[in-house]
């Protein structure tokens, strides 16, 4: 048995995650876990590191031991965008950290109260244009993708919007249905519930065509924005030094634990579409994502610290 293998054995494969129970990236945590216990034929176990948008849990990885006990599952915007919006962060994810496999993405939403008189993406343009107070946009933190399109479509639109920064999405959706903010733009999960039910609209989605999710709302290049296609990302992350070939292991079992036909259907109820793939196809996500939303983050001043 080569080295890294006896190092595993017999030592449960701990999922970290860095976001608390109860959030649906934890449900999706859950669901692989049982896969990856019968298909690694290995205990995994879930465990917390919150806090700092990722960097407890990026500081803990880098921490343990190179054998592949520790996998962090996390929004990858630890790795993709906390190089520029922090001044100094508590682990280089390039030289540290090593991308597994991205999991699950979820596109965003451009959303507005029920009672708004606004009834597709083109009103909302054309009512930021009208009206000064349109120009306020909801989001769940202060940073992310949905900050990063908005200032995007200030950008191409020759408009001035103005994020609204909340304590997660519950406040924000408190505002929203109360008519409080004019729009957020936040995950499409959040709010597909409440769209059906007639209690707010969605306006339009960004995934580069119709969302699995919700295959009735348009997608942003659909009606002529291909540049808005984005989405918020989970995945998976190793300690560097760790074996290749249990990084190749754990990619294929995580992929074909998320495109299984049970779990794809069950991560779709609950807001979540499958991704998977290989180590090298997620290093390029991640590294694409960091060279395309760093120039707008420092052109809008949007920093962490």
């Amino acid at each position: 048995m080569p080295r890294w293998g006896q190092a595993q054995s017999g030592k449960p494969l701990k999922l970290i995650l860095s976001v608390p129970p109860g959030a649906a990236l934890d449900a999706s945590a859950r669901l692989l876990a049982e896969k990856l216990k019968a298909s690694l034929d290995r205990p995994v176990v879930v465990d917390y590191k919150v806090g700092g948008a990722g960097l407890a849990a990026g500081e803990y990885l880098k921490s343990g031991e190179a054998d592949g006990t520790n996998l962090l599952y996390s929004p990858t915007g630890f790795y993709s965008y906390n190089p520029f919006l922090f001044s100094k962060l508590p682990y280089d994810p390039d030289k540290e950290l090593v991308p597994v496999c991205e999991g699950v993405t979820i596109p965003l939403a451009m959303t507005v109260p029920a009672s708004s008189s606004i009834a597709s993406f083109k009103d909302w343009i054309e009512a930021i244009r009208r009206d000064p107070k349109m120009r306020f946009v909801g989001s769940p933190s202060a940073s992310g993708v949905g900050v990063f399109l908005t200032h995007l479509m200030a950008k191409t639109f020759g408009v001035e919007l103005q994020v609204v920064a909340y304590k997660g999405g519950r406040p924000l959706l408190t505002d929203l249905l109360g008519g409080q903010v004019p729009a957020s733009a936040s995950v499409l999960a959040d709010y597909l519930e409440m769209h059906r039910a007639g209690r707010l609209r969605i306006l339009a989605q960004s995934s580069a065509g119709r969302s699995a999710l919700a295959p009735e709302l348009p997608s942003y290049t659909e009606l002529g924005y291909p540049e808005f296609v984005g989405k918020t990302s989970f995945g998976f992350f190793v300690k560097a030094g760790t074996p290749r070939p249990l990084i190749d292991q754990y990619a294929k079992a995580i992929t074909e634990a998320l495109r299984a036909t049970d779990t794809a259907r069950r991560l779709n109820e609950i807001g979540l579409e499958v991704a998977g793939g290989t180590p090298d196809e997620f290093q390029k996500v991640l590294l694409d994502d960091r060279a395309r939303w760093a120039p707008i983050a420092r052109q809008a001043g949007i920093r962490l610290d």
